[in-house]
């Protein structure tokens, strides 16, 4: 009997030490959450098809943090648009996303003070440069209306410098730090270390001109000298770089304007006539012709809203179906035939060519 009481005893102490044990680790659960979770790496090595949109997702939780990684490698990503294989880009923190947050303990009560007079510090105060508008990245990568034939006086890519091993191998298509053989545009004198566009012809748009578009930038190595060609590396890619593709100095003096399109009232109007890669349905970052062009007064960096236009009733109806905004682009490049812009909000699926636009912004 004193056996079986003692063990008795020994249970019921052991099942309090055991409901002790639970009601701690759930008191402790949520401290746990308050903190951060798994550690995240510090770093992400690109692969092909990765975009800061996946990465975000993959590390964060969440895609649409994908500035915060952009913010922190700006040294390496010069457009958010373009990353490369075997770049290195740091992650933000060293943890995942909190879980859950503590509530603020109440904060003690002050009684008011006077503020004392910021210190004058107009004579040592840094000025930070104006930024522009556009990323030179998405300008130069972006496609334009130019005349029936493209520029004139172009070079072109001859063939790559690498000697195949295989007399079969193609070698018409270039790769990303591939060196190639160019004859400079005509009457050009390239310096080492010039950038030149490689680009290829589009469609021809009626009564507007012909869509030219960017495949790469080709930064000069050897400039030519007795007689010879030109040697250079594709150091960005856009598109496919073929030899045979045409050449025209890099130009970005029209990717600098500074400040901020203020809103407008009736601005002028046109429409799509042309989806670069021609997408189902085109969505952010995707590039669109306009039939604005320069006469209309449309500059870099303006706002464009592409939207359905009002419609009257319907036959046997008394209301009109009102004006629906589809998405908001801005403009990179002006011609003389044309505009481009980039799809940078949307709203609705429906861009496609013919869809109505007009200029919602100007740049001062």
């Amino acid at each position: 009997m004193l056996v079986r009481a003692f063990r008795s005893r020994q249970r019921g102490r052991s099942i309090r030490v055991a409901a002790l044990l639970v009601f701690a680790i759930a008191a402790a659960r949520p401290q746990r959450l308050l903190g951060q979770q798994s550690p995240l790496p510090k770093t992400h090595a690109v692969k092909r098809g990765d975009t800061l949109w996946d990465i975000a997702k993959l590390y964060l939780g969440d895609p649409f943090l994908w500035p915060e990684i952009y913010r922190l490698n700006t040294d390496v990503i010069e457009d958010p648009h373009w990353i490369y294989p075997g770049e290195i880009l740091k992650l933000p923190g060293e943890t995942t996303k909190v879980v859950a947050a503590a509530p603020e303990a109440p904060k003690p009560v002050q009684a008011p003070t006077i503020a004392a007079a910021p210190p004058d510090t107009t004579t040592h105060q840094a000025i930070e440069a104006p930024k522009s508008a556009v990323r030179p990245g998405e300008y130069a990568a972006a496609p334009w209306v130019d005349q029936r034939g493209g520029p004139n006086g172009s070079g072109y890519l001859i063939q790559a410098v690498d000697l195949p091993g295989i007399a079969t191998a193609d070698q018409s298509r270039l790769s990303l730090y591939d060196k190639v053989v160019m004859a400079p545009p005509a009457g050009a004198a390239p310096s080492e270390r010039a950038l030149y566009l490689s680009y290829r012809l589009g469609p021809l748009l009626d009564d507007l001109g012909q869509v030219v578009i960017p495949t790469g930038i080709i930064e000069v190595t050897r400039a030519p000298r007795n007689g010879e060609a030109a040697l250079g590396r594709v150091v960005k890619m856009f598109n496919e770089v073929e030899q045979g593709q045409r050449l025209i100095a890099l130009d970005t003096t029209g990717s600098t304007p500074v400040g901020r399109p203020m809103p407008v009232e009736n601005g002028r109007s046109g429409k799509v006539r042309w989806i670069a890669a021609s997408p189902v349905l085109p969505s952010l970052q995707h590039y669109v012709v306009l039939d604005i062009a320069k006469r209309d007064g449309i500059t870099t960096g303006d706002q464009i809203e592409l939207f359905e236009p009002r419609k009257g009733p319907a036959p046997g109806r008394d209301l009109a179906i009102p004006e629906v905004s589809i998405a908001h682009a801005q403009v990179l490049r002006v011609t003389p035939f044309g505009a481009t812009a980039i799809i940078t909000a949307q709203e609705q699926a429906k861009i496609q060519e013919g869809t109505a636009a007009r200029i919602a912004a100007k740049m001062p």
